[in-house]
Formats: C-alpha cells, structure tokens, sequence
C-alpha cells in the first residue's frame, strides 16, 4: 500500500529521515556536552567527578527546557501558526530550524549556541513537528490509517534508527570528527526538507485547481481505494 501511493511514500521518507535526523542531533549533542566538560576540567581521572556533575546538570536543564518550551509552544502557537499558514507550510518549519542548526555545526560555535539550537529543535519536533506529521494522515482513508500508518509508524522509524547507528558506527570507524557528522546530518536534513516540499505541494494541489490559497479540505488519492475528503 505504502510503495503504491507516493503520498504514502512521502511520509514514509519524511518519517524516516525525520527519525535520522533527530537521533543523529542527539549523539552529537552529547558530543559537544562531553568536550565542553573535558575543556573545563579536563580528561584525567581527577577531574571525572566533576565533569559528571557537568553533564548531569548539563542534561537536566536541556530536557527541562524542551519539555517547558515544548508545552508553551502546542499550547499557544501551534494552533495559531496552523491557522495562519496551514498544514503544508507548518510542514515545513521543523526540517528548516533543524537544517539551519546543523549548519551553524558545521563552523563550531560555542557550546551554549549548540545547546540553544538543539533545544529549540527538539521543543519544535515535540509540538508543531509532531503534530503537523500526525495532520498529513487527515485526508487519507480509514484503512490506509490501520494499515499504512501503523507500518510507517513502526518499521519506518526504526528504519531511521537502524540508519543514523551505521552512519554513528561508520563515523566511529573512521575518527570522523563533530564536524563531519554535522556535514552528514545536514546531507539527511536536506532530503528531509525534500520530501516536506513534495508533501506540501501535494496537499496544495487541490487549492491549484480551484483558485483557492489555503484550502479547508484535501484530497488525496490513494492507490486502490476512492478519493475521499476531510476537513483540515
């Protein structure tokens, strides 16, 4: 059902990659979390109670701020920027914000501008992310949401696992620096913004045969089964 349906395709791609993508960030946070302690107190054993506390407390307002700012974010903006820019262009948010903070890896900045940037990735993918990936569902059938969705939901994001650890364990093997898996991240980030481009000029194509520039329903054919439409 899924390698029959390009729609399906898509979200499958933009699932995987999306999965790639934010694991990848992960490791390389914690990258710079260790070499930021290993800078302040060193790499000896002298100084491994310390540089444990730092990353502890390192971790513990990382996640705080994500969950807080996650919170804020589905409670008062999700809604609005829905609204004010529907499901195709929230799509594309998320990907570009990710994109844009593997750049800035990419040059080596500071590892507060790191921890800001992947805050704000993270507090994103877990609010606005989320939620505009489960929306691209809407105009499907009920049985591609039974099937279709629960296939993508499970073996393509683990797919996506099982990608970003032979990318972690082949940059392993060969001393790849921070950089370099920052220049990967950002070749997956690329075909992610890719595969959000192709959804939302799906689920604008309708609005291109009626005039319209924000449409309230979408249709979406599905292979084998009848065209339907939902409200958005």
């Amino acid at each position: 059902m899924i390698f029959a349906d390009r729609y399906l395709l898509l979200i499958g791609a933009f699932v995987l990659l999306l999965n790639v993508v934010n694991t990848s960030g992960e490791y390389l946070f914690g990258r710079y979390v260790i070499n930021a302690a290993e800078t302040l107190y060193g790499s000896g054993t002298e100084g491994a109670a310390a540089r444990q506390q730092f990353i502890g407390e390192s971790y513990s307002s990382y996640f705080s701020y994500i969950s807080l700012i996650g919170f804020l974010l589905q409670l008062f903006v999700v809604s609005r920027v829905f609204k004010w820019l529907g499901v195709g262009k929230s799509l594309l948010i998320h990907p570009i914000v990710a994109l844009v903070s593997y750049v800035v890896m990419l040059r080596a900045p500071s590892f507060e501008a790191i921890r800001v940037l992947k805050i704000t990735d993270n507090a994103i993918a877990y609010s606005l992310g989320n939620t505009t990936t489960q929306a691209l569902w809407l105009p499907t059938s009920r049985e591609t949401k039974f099937k279709a969705k629960q296939a993508i939901d499970s073996f393509f994001v683990r797919a996506g696992d099982l990608l970003q650890a032979a990318v972690v364990y082949s940059g392993e093997l060969t001393a790849l620096p921070v950089s370099g898996f920052a220049a990967v991240t950002v070749v997956f980030a690329c075909g992610w913004l890719a595969s959000a481009v192709g959804l939302k000029r799906m689920l604008n194509a309708p609005a291109s045969r009626t005039g319209k520039a924000e449409p309230y329903t979408t249709s979406v054919g599905l292979a084998g089964t009848k065209t339907i439409q939902h409200r958005r």
